[in-house]
């Protein structure tokens, strides 16, 4: 009995052991569904009930690939997804534990359900699934839809074509017979996985990919949303997953039966809307709800005729198939999904042409919008599935608000259902009806029309594809949107239901996306040519017309043209002419200011001098001389017009700001013009808030502009007063806004001439009376520009002129000095200079000779160049004054060769000609300074004064005794190492003034000044101060290497006198 029982077990253990040795290896995962889904109700049998209480736990077979959305990655040991979902509904519907097993195939999976180790296997996505032997299948779980995707490039290419095209499947679905029947010379590409398959379609390597929507649009919203998009649906040729169960599992097979049935649409659509965006047909799951009418006239009409406008972008667009496209046409697919019909088209290019295909009959659909069909009573609508609202177009840019008023002409879509409307309540208004919303906007854009009138979707897709800033737009107030939907025969009720049924499915959220895929496509070209077909075969007859006109004319034309060709030749030889003629009169315009400035420079001398004199100042013809001095200061100004025109014109003005008083300034300029207004019995006041206020700007263009308002006021004004007032509004904490006012109570100026007045030689009627040029406002103008400000006028005929000038600078307060407004009376120099001049003007010499004659001075003169160098070997020179021009050798080349002869006297250029590169030119020469005429006592007092010092001691010994405690020995070194820094410093000096570097000449000068002082060094001192305080005051640096020349001859005497202390010591 014993070894019975031995040999039984190991009988049994002989059949068991291989059953668990070929058991397949499976991994457990955590269940992760969506949560928030609640229960389904289920009607379950007593006997259902009771198995599922005695069975507890259900255990659920899955196998790879993960393919999203249906699974998600489980590398982490979780099983999520839109399975997970539907298992975790079914878990609490049921409430009943299950368990998702991971195998690692589908063979694998389905052993494992056969042995009854697993209650379920759910299967992936199948298309016409035969269930294996040996297990039963359940009710579809998760159904899809075969779609079309390409390109956004290629959204318009023909969703059926007998052309050659490359398809990209997955593996074996869809089937090729089926992809012919779309595609019949289709190169058909399958790959391994849905990733593969679209991203050759993204990268260009095949036009289409056709398979499953779902997983399609999981990836393309993923990884190609700005590259895919999905174009068609097909409701046949599904795919679904089910449940596999074993035969002995019947009632399992019922529960699970019961459990799918009770999901309702929405649940679907709640599932599979967590996990796509786009592409979410779950509504297309369930049967319409018609009435048996309804599915008998359905049955009876496959194909509907529907009639289609292609400029209505971006409603209805037309293929090269003429199917409709855009998003009527999407709409269309999804209805075809749910109900199985088919459309052809029928064309019409405008709303006329749409009612003559209504009238003819044929036509089951037409898309409707905004022209007016409630007159037809044969028309019935369905609900509408879009609304947008009617907006106003006008071109950008315009400087009034959008909006439609009288007199304007605004274009808009025949039979457009707000006309009568519109027409009642803009009666100003020219209405202009066209044939489509696309010519209205185009003649919006073409500037033919003051505005157009539609709805806000066609407007702003036309806007952003065909007119990019162009177009704006604002909503039409009071009335209201348009409706989109679709138009009917009245004589078809059950398509209206039908069709009501299926729009009223779609849910808005994929009506919305559809919109917004139309509306951000690529630019899609518009086939205008059976629009335009007929007005270009016009143009092309009328062309042919003119070509043939054009060959009888071509004798006649050929004799034109090589007369035109002569008349271009000699508009080139005159346009040639103009710019040497121009060259000429810029280059006659300086020769001849240099002319004039020559006498005129001479006479501002004499009457200089004349007005020195004590007879003068002492007698009646003070005035006079005051008068001719006036005179000949406004010739000089005109003169100075005409070289400042052409400075502003060559871009040459350059600004030297420095602190100015305006108060000053302002004075120092009437003061110009009181002689004037007295002898016209004129008030010239002045009034001014800015005392002790200086301002940091260039004093000579605003003293420039100053006296040509100024004086053209006093000039143009025959009785009453002439008034300058001054203030300043703040800016910043740092600059102000100086305004200044000029007005005067004289003729006025008429409207019409006053742009006139600042364009160079033009003037009023009233100026023409005058003297003048006509430069002196246009400059004016010209140079507050070139520093910032601007210039304004205001003038009314008989109500006087007022010219405002407005300039913004830099300010602070503080004392300043006043300036005396006499004429300069320069002292005589003390010390006595050699001076020789050298000017072939007699005029000229004797001029200067007097003005240094005034100054205590005595000179030889010469009349050229050669005089003056056979007078400088008989004799030596402190200094050379020389014309530039002259006969026999000009001042540059008596300079040159001065400076190659190793003569190191001071040399003084001087001309009239007052030209930027005339200083230049000195300067290289080897001169000293130039000068400019005319020069005045005070401007020659100041630059010999550089050279002729008065008479002072070269030490102070008391104080250099003082500060050595007269320890000659201490005194000796003190001035020995003073000296050698002197000299030093002096070279450093002249080094940087060579270079035009006046902040290292200060700083130089500086420590000159210092030692200069320490030691009691008088003449250093003075010298070294006069000259550091010019280039404080931003003086102009003329000179400069004369007055270091001189400073040198002081530190000579310095050493001299040193040596003579220390030996008088001893």
């Amino acid at each position: 009995m014993k070894s019975l029982l031995v040999i039984l077990f190991i009988v049994l253990a002989a059949l068991v052991t291989p059953a668990q040795a070929q058991m397949p290896e499976a991994e457990k995962l955590d269940l992760s569904g969506f949560n928030p889904l609640q229960p389904v109700q289920l009607y379950l049998t007593d006997e259902q009930n009771r198995w599922l209480r005695q069975k507890k736990t259900l255990r659920v077979a899955i196998f790879p690939p993960d393919i999203p959305p249906l699974v998600l990655n489980t590398v982490s040991g979780r099983y999520r997804g839109m399975n997970a979902d539907y298992l975790a509904l079914m878990q609490r519907s049921l409430d009943i534990t299950l368990e998702v097993w991971r195998y690692q195939n589908e063979a694998q999976a389905l052993e494992a359900l056969k042995q009854n180790h697993v209650d379920l296997l759910l299967t992936g996505l199948q298309y016409q699934p035969e269930p294996p032997a040996g297990v039963m299948l359940s009710a579809p779980v998760i159904a899809s839809w075969p779609a079309l995707v390409t390109t956004l490039a290629n959204v318009m290419e023909p969703l059926r074509s007998e052309k050659v095209v490359t398809v990209a499947t997955v593996e074996d679905y869809p089937p090729e017979t089926w992809i012919n029947q779309s595609f019949p010379n289709a190169q058909i590409h399958r790959y391994a996985s849905y990733h593969a398959a679209l991203s050759s379609v993204a990268e260009g390597k095949n036009n289409y990919f056709l398979g499953d929507s779902l997983p399609g649009s999981a990836i393309i919203s993923q990884e190609f949303a700005l590259a895919l998009t999905t174009v068609k649906y097909w409701g046949d040729e599904q795919k679904r997953s089910y449940f596999l169960i074993a035969p002995s599992q019947e009632p399992l097979q019922q529960i699970v039966n019961r459990f799918l049935g009770a999901i309702d649409e929405h649940l679907h659509n709640q599932i599979t809307q967590s996990w796509i965006e786009k592409g979410n047909l779950t509504f297309a799951l369930d049967k319409l709800d018609l009435t048996s009418r309804e599915r008998q006239w359905l049955s009876q009409h496959k194909t509907l005729r529907i009639i289609v406008n292609p400029y209505f972008a971006p409603y209805t667009l037309l293929d090269s198939n003429l199917e409709t496209r855009g998003i009527i046409g999407d709409i269309l697919n999804l209805i075809s999904l749910q109900t199985g019909l088919k459309f052809e088209t029928i064309v019409v290019k405008s709303n006329d042409e749409m009612l003559e295909a209504m009238g003819k009959g044929g036509w089951h659909l037409m898309q409707t919008a905004t022209w007016d069909l409630n007159r037809i009573d044969s028309v019935s609508y369905t609900h509408p599935f879009i609304t947008t609202p009617n907006v106003i177009v006008m071109k950008s840019g315009q400087t009034q608000a959008i909006a439609l008023r009288p007199g304007m002409t605004v274009a808009i879509a025949s039979l457009h259902n707000l006309i009568p409307v519109l027409t009642a309540n803009y009666p100003g208004i020219r209405w202009r009806q066209v044939d489509n919303a696309s010519v209205a906007l185009n003649l919006v854009a073409n500037g033919e029309v003051d505005a157009a009138l539609s709805n806000q979707l066609t407007v702003r897709y036309f806007s952003e594809h065909y007119y990019p800033d162009q177009l704006a737009f604002t909503p039409l107030p009071d009335e209201p949107p348009s409706a989109i939907g679709f138009a009917m025969p009245r004589s078809e009720p059950e398509l209206r239901q039908i069709l009501d049924k299926a729009l009223d499915n779609i849910p808005q959220k994929e009506i919305l996306q559809i919109v917004g895929k139309w509306v951000r496509l690529p630019d899609v070209t518009i086939d205008t040519w059976e629009l335009y077909n007929r007005p270009f075969y016009l143009v092309a007859l009328l062309a042919g017309l003119l070509v043939l006109s054009s060959l009888v004319w071509g004798l006649y034309l050929l004799s034109e043209i090589r007369k035109r060709k002569r008349a271009q030749h000699q508009l080139e030889q005159e346009k040639d002419n103009a710019l040497r003629a121009n060259k000429e009169k810029r280059v006659f315009l300086a020769r001849m200011s240099h002319e004039i400035r020559t006498p005129v420079s001479a006479i501002m001398g004499f009457l200089e001098l004349l007005h020195r004199s004590r007879e003068i100042r002492a007698g009646h013809d003070k005035t006079a001389v005051d008068r001719a001095w006036q005179a000949s200061q406004s010739l000089m100004m005109l003169i100075g017009n005409v070289l400042d025109l052409e400075k502003i014109e060559s871009g040459k003005v350059e600004l030297m700001p420095r602190w100015v008083d305006i108060n000053a300034l302002l004075a120092e300029v009437t003061q110009l013009f009181s002689g004037l207004a007295a002898q016209k019995s004129l008030s010239l006041r002045v009034n001014s808030t800015l005392a002790d206020l200086r301002l940091w700007l260039d004093p000579q263009p605003l003293r420039q502009v100053l006296t040509n308002l100024i004086g053209n006021a006093v000039k143009f004004t025959h009785q009453g007063s002439v008034t300058v007032t001054a203030q300043t509004q703040r800016v910043d904490e740092k600059q102000v806004e100086l305004i200044i006012e000029v007005s005067d109570t004289g003729p006025g100026i008429p409207v019409e001439q006053q742009s006139q007045l600042f364009t160079p030689f033009s003037q009023t009627d009233t100026g023409r009376a005058q003297s003048g040029s006509g430069l002196g406002l246009a400059i004016s103008k010209e140079l507050l520009a070139q520093m910032g400000g601007t210039l304004d006028l205001q003038s009314e005929p008989g109500q006087g002129t007022t010219f405002t000038l407005a300039l913004a600078a830099a300010s602070q307060r503080g004392r300043v000095q006043k300036v005396s407004h006499a004429p300069a009376q320069p002292d005589v120099l003390a010390q006595r200079l050699a001076i020789l001049i050298a000017d072939d003007h007699p005029t000229n010499r004797l001029l200067l000779k007097e003005q240094l004659h005034a100054l205590g001075q005595r000179a030889d003169e010469v009349s050229d160049g050669a005089q003056a160098l056979a007078a400088l070997r008989q004799r030596q020179y402190d200094l050379l004054i020389t014309d530039l021009n002259m006969p026999e050798m000009d001042g540059i080349a008596l300079a040159r060769a001065l400076r190659a002869a190793g003569q190191h006297l001071v040399i003084w250029g001087l001309t009239a000609s007052a030209q930027e590169e005339e200083q230049q030119h000195c300067l290289a020469a080897g001169m000293n300074a130039c000068l400019f005429k005319p020069l005045s006592l005070s401007q020659l007092h100041a630059m010999l004064a550089a050279l002729a010092l008065p008479d002072k001691p070269v030490l102070d010994v008391e104080k250099l005794s003082r500060l050595t405690m007269n320890n000659k020995a201490l005194m000796q070194n003190a001035l020995e190492d003073a000296q050698r820094e002197n000299r030093r410093d002096l070279s450093a000096a002249q080094a940087a003034a060579e270079q035009g570097n006046w902040v290292a000449v200060r700083h130089h000068l500086h420590r000159l000044n210092g030692t200069a002082q320490l030691l009691g060094a008088i003449r250093l001192h003075d010298l070294a101060a006069r000259l550091e305080q010019d280039l404080v005051d931003n003086k102009n640096s003329q000179g400069m290497l004369a007055k270091l020349q001189r400073m040198d001859g002081l530190l000579d005497e310095l050493d001299s006198e040193a040596q003579r202390i220390i030996r008088d010591g001893d």
